[in-house]
């Protein structure tokens, strides 16, 4: 049976208004460093990869080279990357965490592991599986709406007389 579609939406108000201060940038401050999301994208990509290069980047977060080499910029002005070319090719250039990345870094892998020891202490076996479960399910809905809104996308033709 589907939920009613306005009970739902004020359940959900309910539960934004319920958490919004575990969202708050006040909280998260100390952990992101004021990064966007594409900055911490990059740095765990740096995290799992140890380093990549700049279309690896602009691939993984879904950007052109250029809008990726921005960011990098910005990122390498804080210290959160560093940039060394390949002493072979000239024209590659290897992304790595700098200082600041590596502490940034580490400051977010200490928050996930202690929200998820604290989960598994909670949940049980069958809310661990349900949980996941409904991750699954959020992320097919999303890709699918995704995927929906490239198609529903056309170059709009414009007559020249």
């Amino acid at each position: 049976m589907k939920m009613n579609e306005e009970v739902f939406r004020q359940d959900m108000f309910q539960y934004v208004d319920r958490i919004k201060d575990l969202l708050s940038m006040e909280v998260w401050q100390n952990v992101l460093l004021d990064c966007s999301k594409n900055e911490i994208f990059v740095l765990w990509l740096l995290y799992r990869k140890k380093e990549v290069n700049m279309t690896q980047i602009a691939e993984y977060i879904h950007v052109p080279l250029n809008t990726a080499t921005g960011i990098i910029s910005r990122m390498e002005k804080r210290d959160l990357v560093s940039r060394e070319r390949s002493r072979d090719d000239k024209r590659i250039v290897t992304i790595r965490l700098g200082l600041n990345g590596e502490e940034q870094i580490q400051v977010m892998m200490k928050e996930f592991m202690f929200y998820s020891r604290k989960m598994i202490e909670v949940f049980s076996a069958e809310e661990m599986e349900l949980f996941f479960r409904i991750m699954n399910k959020l992320e097919e809905i999303m890709k699918e709406e995704r995927n929906t809104g490239k198609e529903k996308k056309k170059v709009k033709k414009i007559l020249i007389e």
